[in-house]
């Protein structure tokens, strides 16, 4: 391996562990909640249940041993059921969510019994157990505190918010939450060949793709994203645009321009105006990726440069510019790493590659376990063969590949 090309893992490791969270902090409403990660610890201000209720449409009833009750009651979910108490060998219509009656031994499922209406002497209706039906203490009711307890820790510091997170902090009367202020990330592209999507392409143009990429990509994880257009060939321009950023954002993410060509100028400027620590990687794809820093007065942004091929763009934003960023944003070392686990070849591959590689594959359980084929289209400026890939396989440097051989796997997007 050449001196200064590093390997994946040791990369990785080395992003996770020099990106560190931001110490800004806010509190955000619940609405606007989804994918930020909590700065502080959230507490349980209310017991869950807040009291013994139902958890079926039924009866609530007094006499386990009993077979047929008395209905003396009806409760229905907001009602207050504190006043209202059983007799032995009475029983209450009760519906899900409705407090427990004093008294109340059990609820029967109204599945589980029959009705006798009420009779000429207005006698109360009754129920009677199905043959064959049997009747535990307690069942069916869901018991005070039983799944959260006040003063308990709700949600830890660091966790990622969800709907159904947000769902539980409504559940327990909070508006709004303490989390990380949320990452701004400047997104350009680089090359004077780039036009933007919807424009004339003139002679040895393309359309500009992995900018609107990026930006949907980190805009769908929560990130505050600027799109910075698109950088022309020229040290000048480009040396201004990201001191420009560095001033306003926390990150800045490029991709093109950061090759060994006359043309391609982000790593020079980058060195310009503040600090490259690691350029190229022993990969395929994506090995130019590079990244640094630009401080500005007691803020530090961080630039991460991708290659100019759709593909290799895209799996280095994932596996390195990603968890790196992600890290920003609150996330642990371990949680900002890619999701990965362990799939088995159901190809063969004779010629092995000198660089570790991220083969793009189909993931498919069968059998009893996860298998992977690479798509057709492998080259790295091929992005219609990773829309029809799920995943990403490891392959390490020098290793030839035959069906059933374990490969570690990563879902494209960590959509799977």
């Amino acid at each position: 391996m050449a001196n200064d090309l590093l390997d994946y893992h040791d990369g990785l490791n080395t992003l996770l562990a020099t990106h560190t969270p931001l110490l800004r902090h806010e509190a955000v409403a619940l609405a606007d909640l989804n994918q930020r990660i909590l700065a502080q610890d959230v507490a349980v201000v209310h017991n869950v249940p807040e009291f013994d209720n139902s958890a079926m449409d039924g009866y609530a009833i007094n006499g386990n041993d009993c077979h047929e009750w008395r209905i003396v009651h009806r409760i229905a979910a907001g009602d207050d059921g504190a006043p209202l108490q059983l007799a032995p060998g009475e029983a209450a219509r009760i519906f899900t969510g409705a407090p427990i009656p004093v008294g109340c031994s059990a609820v029967v499922m109204q599945e589980h019994v029959t009705r006798t209406q009420a009779d000429a002497d207005q006698a109360p209706p009754r129920i009677t157990l199905l043959a064959g039906q049997s009747i535990q203490d307690g069942q069916h009711i869901r018991r005070r505190a039983e799944e959260l307890q006040t003063g308990d820790v709700l949600l830890h510091a660091g966790k990622r918010l969800t709907p159904a997170t947000i769902g539980l902090l409504a559940g327990q009367g909070y508006t709004h939450a303490p989390v990380h202020a949320q990452v701004r990330v400047s997104v350009f592209s680089s090359g004077n060949e780039l036009v933007p999507p919807g424009q004339p392409l003139g002679p040895g143009q393309i359309y500009d793709s992995n900018r609107i990429m990026l930006i949907a990509w980190l805009r769908s994880l929560g990130f505050a994203v600027v799109d910075g257009g698109n950088l022309p060939d020229q040290l000048e321009a480009t040396r201004a645009a990201l001191a420009q950023a560095a001033q306003e954002c926390d990150a800045i993410v490029c991709s093109g321009g950061v090759s060994v060509g006359e043309e391609d100028h982000l790593k020079n400027a980058l060195t310009e105006v503040g600090e490259l620590i690691q350029w190229r990687l022993f990969i395929k794809p994506g090995k130019p990726f590079t990244w640094g820093r630009i401080d500005h007065n007691d803020h530090t942004c961080r630039v991460f440069m991708l290659p100019g091929n759709p593909v290799s763009s895209l799996v280095t934003f994932q596996q390195l510019a990603l968890p790196a960023l992600l890290r920003l944003t609150g996330l642990s070392e371990q949680q900002a790493r890619p999701l990965q686990w362990t799939a088995y070849a159901d190809f063969s591959r004779d010629k092995p590659e000198p660089r570790r590689e991220f083969v793009r594959v189909n993931l498919r359980h069968e059998a009893g376990q996860w298998l992977v084929r690479p798509v057709v289209q492998q080259g790295s400026n091929m992005l219609s063969g990773a829309v029809h890939a799920n995943a990403l396989a490891e392959v390490t440097p020098g290793t030839p590949i035959q069906p059933g051989d374990a490969l570690t796997v990563y879902p494209l997007f960590n959509a799977i």
